[in-house]
């Protein structure tokens, strides 16, 4: 019996492993579909709600998300009502985005920004993942009516690929 495996052997076995990597990847062209439970959403403590202890629930949240890729570099997520443009290494993936909106009513000028930044991992065709959405509220001049705040929300989720689905959208 031999000590090594023969080199056929091992490249079947390597072209396998590819195989299965390449499963968890999204090429360019390629979108996925993906049900995801979330979990209960945690507020910051910025976010100046003050929850009842007592208040519990055993309900989850239920989404459709989509994860697509323009090319080698650019991967895009539908999450919630944004699309946030990320990045992959290997089965994990990163994306973030923000958005500022800038307001002069009267004597003073509001800023509102929101920014979502997402972890994703996916391990064949289960999905995992960690969301933080930041939001704040600032203001110059005369704020008397525009109170500066601000607002951590964080949440996780997991979820499976929905398979041989296909988006329609009328051009």
């Amino acid at each position: 019996m031999r000590k090594y495996p023969s080199r056929i052997f091992a490249a079947v076995a390597a072209a396998g492993l590819m195989a299965s990597l390449s499963a968890c990847q999204v090429k360019p062209g390629e979108y996925r579909i993906y049900k995801i439970t979330q979990l209960p959403e945690q507020l910051g403590a910025d976010c100046g709600a003050n929850p009842d202890p007592r208040d519990t629930t055993t309900f989850f949240g239920a989404e459709t998300i989509a994860l697509f890729a323009t090319d080698p570099d650019d991967y895009f997520l539908e999450f919630k009502e944004w699309v946030v443009i990320g990045e992959r290494s290997g089965t994990d993936y990163t994306f973030h985005g923000e958005t500022i909106a800038v307001d002069d009513p009267g004597d003073a000028t509001v800023t509102d920004t929101v920014t979502l930044d997402v972890a994703i991992s996916i391990k064949g065709y289960k999905i995992t993942g960690d969301y933080v959405v930041f939001t704040s509220k600032q203001c110059q001049g005369d704020c008397d009516p525009y109170p500066a705040s601000q607002c951590t929300v964080s949440g996780s989720f997991f979820g499976a690929e929905i398979k041989d689905v296909e988006l329609e959208r009328g051009v």
